[in-house]
């Protein structure tokens, strides 16, 4: 339990400063350069998002379990540096992608920086920290990824206000997001870059295929209201969604947090050893975040809204209770995924949940759309509503099954009673 604890804290004390940092540079863009702008910079997020998780290739959902279950450091640099490379080509070709696209979504007078901000959200793929989370080590955190970012945030805060140039806030982010690892390859391989192995990089495309396939689906679904707000209501719209939103995001941190902590600690067992019940335990934890941090959302979102971003781009109470309930069910959902599923290599009902999800949320969004900003996030709630049905019930006949075949293994060696 100290381990437990101690992971816990290193991975959420140490990203926790990476996600303050931004609240610090945010409230910027909606006060000194209006809403237009504002929604501008959420819809081209919402679409650099997408192109992150594209270029994630499912790394940051299978990345961390696959370190863990490494056999030694050989085989975790080697399969940090193919991921890198699978990676850094689809951020080139994602990120370009979507800052033409982003680009054609707003305002003519904002359409550089859009493109500029997609590409840096596109290079968040390249993060560190699934690799960190993967061999137990907060500092690889603090040193890669959480200094980084926040130096060129503290860069970008002043040259905001005193050149009233926008433009400073992609390329300091993109900046930020790169270094971290660039300088993690020069500490695991003496360079810049990892040594370049195509037929291992081919290799690991196609083992990422279908949890990428899912992760996409998924990101898809879930950055689809901004752009959709963009499209279907209007720049004011866009503007409140982006609000929301950045709380919305700011609460998955919690999650990712948990998950982070708990999946090693989770899968060092095997189910003779106390799996099922380490499993229970975070289920247990993901449930109290689900309840504690929905309703949180829910209820303060619409206050620190206002105080940070102004009341012209704060929406109705209605659109955080959706964020709400979406928060709710993503935390319920993770812990299936992450701890369950993707270990197993049971992929495939991940991409079947994520794939059921877009099918039913994106139309319903739209559908709902005709009762404003609110109608979008609600279909957004009820799209994770289908992912945690699908996941849930597979997750659950799978631990079923794994904790049956325990007791099988260990009942006749201990005299017919079997110990999880």
């Amino acid at each position: 339990m100290k381990v437990l604890l101690s992971r816990f804290a290193g991975f959420s004390a140490v990203p926790l400063i990476s996600f303050i940092a931004p609240l610090f540079l945010l409230p910027i863009i909606p006060n000194v350069f209006g809403l237009a702008a504002w929604g501008s910079v959420g819809t081209a997020q919402a679409v650099g998002t997408v192109c992150a998780i594209v270029a994630g290739f499912g790394w940051n959902i299978s990345g961390g379990a696959r370190i863990a279950l490494s056999a030694d450091d050989d085989a975790r640099r080697q399969l940090f540096g193919d991921s890198f490379w699978c990676r850094g080509l689809l951020v080139v070709a994602a990120g370009l992608v979507g800052a033409a696209l982003s680009s054609a979504l707003v305002p003519p007078e904002f359409r550089l920086v859009a493109a500029l901000v997609t590409l840096a959200t596109t290079a968040a793929a390249m993060t560190v920290v699934w690799y960190a989370v993967g061999v137990g080590d907060a500092r690889v955190v603090l040193l890669f990824e959480t200094v980084p970012v926040s130096l060129s945030v503290a860069l970008a805060i002043p040259l905001l206000l005193l050149t009233e140039q926008l433009l400073w806030y992609p390329v300091l982010t993109l900046i930020g997001f790169l270094t971290g690892p660039l300088l993690l390859n020069l500490r695991l391989y003496r360079r810049p870059v990892p040594p370049f192995a195509g037929r291992r990089i081919l290799r690991a495309y196609r083992a990422n295929v279908s949890v990428a396939a899912a992760e996409t689906i998924g990101g898809t679904y879930t950055s689809a209201p901004i752009p959709l707000a963009q499209g279907l209501l209007g720049a004011t719209a866009s503007g409140q969604a982006t609000s929301a939103d950045k709380f919305f995001r700011i609460a998955l941190f919690a999650v990712t947090v948990l998950s982070n902590t708990l999946q090693k600690w989770v899968l060092e067992v095997s189910y003779a050893h106390g799996r099922a019940r380490r499993h229970l335990v975070a289920f247990g934890l993901h449930t109290a975040l689900a309840l504690f941090g929905g309703t949180a959302l829910a209820l303060l979102g619409p206050v620190l809204s206002t105080l940070l971003f102004g009341r012209a781009a704060t929406p109705e109470i209605a659109v955080f209770l959706g964020f709400g309930a979406t928060f709710a069910l993503t935390s319920l959902t993770t812990p299936f995924i992450r701890n369950v599923l993707v270990p197993a290599g049971l992929n495939r009902y991940v991409l079947y949940g994520t794939l059921g999800a877009a099918v039913v949320g994106v139309p319903l969004m739209i559908w709902a759309s005709q009762w404003g900003l609110s109608g979008i996030i609600a279909g957004l709630a009820a799209s994770e509503l289908v992912i945690l049905a699908v996941v849930g019930s597979a997750g659950t006949h799978h631990l079923l099954r794994e904790r049956r075949a325990a007791f099988a293994l260990v009942a006749p060696s201990e005299g017919g009673v079997a110990h999880d």
